[in-house]
């Protein structure tokens, strides 16, 4: 919109849209941080070796770097509060406009827990960290119910996702307790990265978690079994033949009890005998299951298909990294990022129930881009005379289908 003078003056903004330098002191305000003034952020760079660049030029030598403290500048805790407290109302708000057929999974309610790393350039970001592949990254931490992201924090890149996650939980456990009731059966899909005592050993919900994080252990234990049911061929992921199996295990340290649901498969052109391994780890017993798809697939492979679904969520992402920038944190300031990110997940949030719940039921699952394509890029003539200005949107060049779609949109938007 700052590029767009007409855009402006239509809505009302002669005087301009608040610039970068501006948003900046909003972000500021809103995690409670001061802004720094110049001789705080940059210092003089010191001594430095002559360097050429790639086409031979003998480079500038800096004059001044930029100041990183040595721990991160997080948000004030009582301004998180009222980030998460915002947040949580968006989320509470979007997770009531959409359909239950979108948040349900055969009688339970469906928890997507994750994190993804987020990778920075330079070396002024206070939260980056490295990681494992090498690149520096902020790590973004998520729990969505469908579509909705209903609880989320920016963390440390080098913050153990297993350690991080309890908190999230805890904060998720009281937003859907006030979303969903206190009765509603929840299933909590991780991945390995979750089989952790502190995520798990407590936990009071239903919950399908990869187990792969000890495979190796696993496997020795797996190996032992005598009692393996043969599960088909899969042409599609190229394997020979599969079976599973299931048995209890205490991890080492852990209170409690989990079943592990292994499988095993051999590859084509594999020698027979030769298994790989994978693991899920679950409270459910066959009780707990759709009895008419335990009785056709048994527990161990219906395990395995309910924990399949973990797939369909995983696009989710593409809103809040693609569409939103979420892969860019804006700012060197890990509140300030902490601040961009209640805002911008709040956004998508809302982008999720136009994508899912306003357009038409063709259009369902709509990627935002061409959500704005089709709904809001609208041709338009501007007419100004003297204090007032009049818009005339296109209508004979839209088509008679784009017109329908745009005003039950509406229609649809206006009895959320």
């Amino acid at each position: 919109m700052g590029d767009d003078q007409l855009l402006k003056t239509m809505f009302g903004l002669e005087r301009g849209v608040p610039s970068v330098p501006t948003m900046y002191r909003v972000l500021c305000d809103l995690a409670g941080l001061e802004e720094r003034k110049e001789s705080e952020t940059y210092v003089a760079a010191g001594r430095t070796l002559a360097a050429m660049d790639l086409f031979g030029h003998e480079r500038k030598v800096p004059k001044r770097r930029r100041v990183v403290p040595q721990e991160p500048e997080s948000a004030r805790a009582e301004n998180l509060a009222a980030l998460e407290e915002y947040g949580a109302a968006v989320a509470k708000a979007c997770v009531r406009a959409l359909p239950k057929e979108m948040l349900r999974l055969h009688g339970w309610y469906v928890l997507f827990g994750d994190a993804t790393d987020l990778e920075v350039e330079g070396n002024c970001f206070d939260a980056a960290r490295m990681g494992r592949d090498g690149e520096k990254i902020i790590r973004w931490q998520t729990v969505l119910l469908g579509p909705v992201c209903v609880a989320q924090q920016v963390n440390v890149g080098s913050e153990d996702e297993g350690r991080s996650m309890p908190r999230l939980l805890e904060v998720t456990r009281r937003r859907v307790r006030e979303m969903l009731g206190a009765w509603a059966r929840m299933l909590l899909l991780m991945d390995a990265a979750y089989f952790e005592r502190a995520v798990l050993d407590d936990l009071t919900w239903d919950f399908i978690v990869c187990a792969n994080q000890q495979r190796a252990y696993l496997t020795r234990l797996a190996e032992q079994q005598p009692m393996w049911a043969d599960s088909g061929a899969d042409d599609r992921r190229g394997w020979a033949e599969s079976q599973v199996c299931c048995f209890s295990h205490r991890p080492e340290g852990w209170c409690n009890l989990v079943t592990i649901v292994a499988r095993r498969w051999r590859e084509n052109g594999e020698l027979p005998g030769t298994w790989h391994y994978s693991f899920l780890a679950t409270r459910l017993d066959s009780r707990d299951l759709p009895q008419n798809l335990l009785k056709k697939h048994g527990y161990c492979s219906l395990i395995w298909m309910l924990y399949g679904t973990k797939q369909g969520h995983e696009p989710y992402y593409k809103t809040f990294l693609r569409d939103f920038g979420l892969h860019h944190p804006p700012s060197c300031r890990l509140g300030i990022n902490q601040a961009f990110f209640t805002l911008a997940v709040a956004a998508a949030n809302v982008a999720m129930v136009l994508r899912y719940r306003v357009v038409d039921k063709e259009e369902r699952g709509i990627e935002v881009w061409r959500l704005r394509q089709r709904y809001f890029q609208i041709a338009a003539r501007v007419i100004q005379t003297g204090r007032t200005l009049t818009v005339y949107l296109s209508g004979v060049c839209v088509s008679a289908l784009r017109q329908t779609l745009w005003r039950n949109a509406f229609a649809a938007a206006g009895q959320l």
